[in-house]
């Protein structure tokens, strides 16, 4: 039940961590895209403005050079209607005005108006050209952007002609910005927030920045900022707040020209690009989640697997262990770099004098103290101090002492068997000292060794019996007929014997060299002999 409820917990918790993570990937990526368009929307802003301001200049260049060849082409210091009307047939400008010394304004179409006041009077007057915008025109009723400059005649200034375009018409085609299939609103305004000319065709009349506030496009925050460039210039873009109509917005003045552009980012664009990059998040995350649930149910059957092997051999081991503990009925390891010992697998020393661990000069005095003889105890302990093990085992992995040690008032016989764990440098640093009873095995060793010498002592004795009125023995083998070995006993029929077998083994010398003679009388020369 609580392995149960453990696992539930795991998943849960997996589960949460997949649902925070997503949330974090989510978010992440929503900051990462807005600053992303917001980036692409300031460079598309400083291009957009670059090209307004290239125009802007040449529609300024364009009337001075009218006003240029205007005053090389009269011959009376007067610009009349008729030449107005032939300008505006000829120009690109939707109206071109003349303004002379007294502040009076002539239109083509002859009316007539002051415009003392007008700073593009003022300025031309002085012998400055630039560019005004009218949003009172005494002409029109929308408003216009005029380009002036000074007309001279015979060197002496004597009137300022201006082109005039009807800002809307002029601009929109030029402030009119789509971003991936959206129209941005884009503005063009002067330094006080009124707008000259917008990408749309709503008209703002109040300063553009509280507008933007009143209709939710942007948050007070992002129109503090946007107001600061237009009071101290530069340029910038900011990140709206969320839940306001547009992403971001950018402000900047043109490179030569006192006005300043604004555009907003449609927020359909980031909202639209953030879900395509989360619903590529999510289908990468299921993806994920299905390779790593193939990698957990791998896991669970590999595991299955491994846990009825490790099964099958902890069973095995077990066998084992039982076994060992048997055979062996303690286990002491000892450390020879700290020089401890210490019993394992909870065995105790049956000394109860001696602690379960401790120094290893102490299992020292208690193996050797157990030992029957006293001239086997100081052997026994000399040959298991820490130097001599070391050395013994430099060039093999187990050392084994036979002892004969009394234990409950009864001589036994042990096996002690010392075990190599861990070598550093080709040096024994840690050991295992285990223990058998051999008794019944020493004792059964003894008795046949016994009872061999009782058999080699009878055929000794047998041997003499049977030999003792023989002059010679003889020891063979049957297998490869051969006569291993001859034992005289009488050295006079020893001597004798051997003449018999001089004589025989010449004679069959001779015979086996074909001597007719002794064929014809083989015994004759023997008698002699």
């Amino acid at each position: 039940m609580n392995k149960r409820r453990s696992d539930i917990v795991s998943v849960l918790l997996l589960l949460a961590a997949v649902i925070i993570l997503f949330y974090w990937y989510t978010r992440q990526n929503s900051m990462r895209m807005a600053e992303q368009n917001k980036n692409y929307a300031a460079d598309s802003a400083s291009l957009l403005a670059t090209q307004v301001d290239e125009e802007l200049n040449n529609a300024l260049s364009r009337i001075s050079t009218y006003a240029y060849f205007t005053g090389e082409g009269l011959t009376e210091p007067t610009v009349s209607a008729k030449m107005l009307q032939e300008m505006v047939k000829n120009s690109q400008f939707d109206s071109v005005l003349f303004t002379d010394l007294e502040g009076t304004d002539y239109a083509p179409d002859g009316r007539t108006s002051d415009v003392t006041e007008r700073d593009f009077y003022i300025n031309g007057i002085k012998g400055e050209n630039g560019i005004s915008v009218i949003f009172d025109s005494h002409f029109f009723d929308e408003i216009m952007v005029n380009f002036y400059a000074p007309v001279r005649y015979n060197g002496e200034i004597i009137g300022v002609l201006r082109g005039a375009f009807l800002a809307e018409e002029y601009l929109q085609h030029m402030l009119t910005t789509t971003y991936f299939g959206e129209q941005a609103d884009v503005y063009l305004c002067v330094p006080d927030g009124r707008v000259v000319a917008g990408s749309g065709d709503q008209i703002y009349k109040d300063n553009l920045l509280s507008m933007l506030v009143q209709n939710g496009t942007i948050d007070r925050n992002t129109a503090d900022s946007a107001q600061d460039i237009f009071e101290n210039g530069g340029n910038g873009a900011f990140i709206c707040a969320s839940g306001y109509k547009t992403d971001n917005i950018c402000v900047r003045y043109l490179p030569d020209n006192q006005f300043i552009l604004v555009q907003t980012f449609p927020k359909s664009v980031t909202q639209r690009m953030i879900l395509d990059e989360n619903m590529m998040g999510i289908r990468l995350e299921i993806i994920m989640l299905g390779l790593f649930a193939v990698y957990i149910v791998t896991i669970l059957v590999r595991a299955g697997r491994e846990k009825k092997r490790l099964e099958t051999e902890n069973r095995e081991m077990g066998y084992i262990i039982s076994g060992v503990n048997t055979l062996f009925p303690r286990f002491v390891l000892a450390d020879f770099e700290m020089d401890t010992y210490q019993y394992l697998a909870g065995t105790k020393p049956r000394n109860s004098s001696l602690e379960v661990c401790g120094k290893y000069e102490n299992l020292v005095s208690h193996l050797s103290s157990i030992l029957v003889k006293e001239s086997d105890r100081k052997e026994f302990a000399k040959q298991i101090r820490k130097e001599c093990i070391i050395e013994e085992l430099m060039d093999q992995n187990d050392v084994r002492y036979e002892c004969y040690v009394q234990r409950r008032q009864k001589a036994e016989w042990e096996h002690v068997n010392v075990i190599c764990l861990e070598k550093k440098d080709g040096i024994a640093t840690k050991v295992l000292f285990t223990r058998q009873n051999i008794t019944e095995i020493k004792e059964k060793e003894l008795r046949i060794q016994a009872e061999i010498a009782l058999a080699s002592r009878k055929e000794k004795q047998y041997q003499i019996a049977i030999t003792s009125k023989s002059f010679c023995t003889f020891e063979f083998n049957l297998t490869q007929d051969r006569i291993l070995s001859v034992r005289w006993t009488d050295s006079k029929r020893r001597s004798l014997m051997q003449l018999v077998y001089l004589r025989r083994a010449a004679l069959r010398n001779v015979l086996r060299n074909g001597n007719g003679l002794l064929r014809r009388n083989p015994w004759k020369n023997t008698a002699k002999g």
